[in-house]
């Protein structure tokens, strides 16, 4: 279907006139703060795995992220520990070491991982991509607020 001139110029003031209307009514934007300072723990890690040396520090949390197996369905779980590399989650499940997982965070894109150790249902994931630190801060923060609330 090809528009007349006439017909383009109505659709594009329309267009416009739904965009100002839109700008008018959000909200603005809430200034972002730094997460605060959070204390880096392993004691929620099992013993094995505790004592061995990491590349990144471990924050404690009590949250949940959703994970999903390769070819399964969408879980929320329990989220125990996390660094910018990987987190310890409680699975519905257990599961076995080297099994593919999509972790998705609120806001972030899926994060492709691999299982790396297990006990029962309690599972260590690592990212196959590391989150960048900023990022990592600031969803600390959001997850933090998000148990808080």
């Amino acid at each position: 279907m090809r528009l007349n001139h006439q017909q383009t110029q109505s659709r594009r003031r329309r267009i416009a006139a739904a965009a100002r209307a839109g700008q008018a009514t959000k909200t603005p934007r809430a200034e972002y703060a730094p997460a605060p300072a959070v204390n880096v723990s392993t004691e929620a890690l099992p013993a094995d795995v505790a004592h061995e040396r990491r590349g990144f520090g471990r924050v404690a949390m009590k949250s949940e992220i959703i994970v999903r197996r390769i070819g399964g369905f969408n879980f929320e779980v329990a989220l125990r520990d996390m660094s910018a590399h990987g987190c310890q989650i409680e699975l519905i499940e257990a599961c076995e070491v080297g099994d593919a997982i999509i972790a998705r965070f609120p806001q972030l894109e899926p994060l492709g991982s691999r299982v790396c150790w297990t006990r029962g249902t309690t599972t260590g994931i690592e990212f196959q991509t590391k989150i960048h630190p900023a990022v990592f801060d600031h969803l600390v923060g959001r997850l933090d607020m998000a148990t808080a609330a």
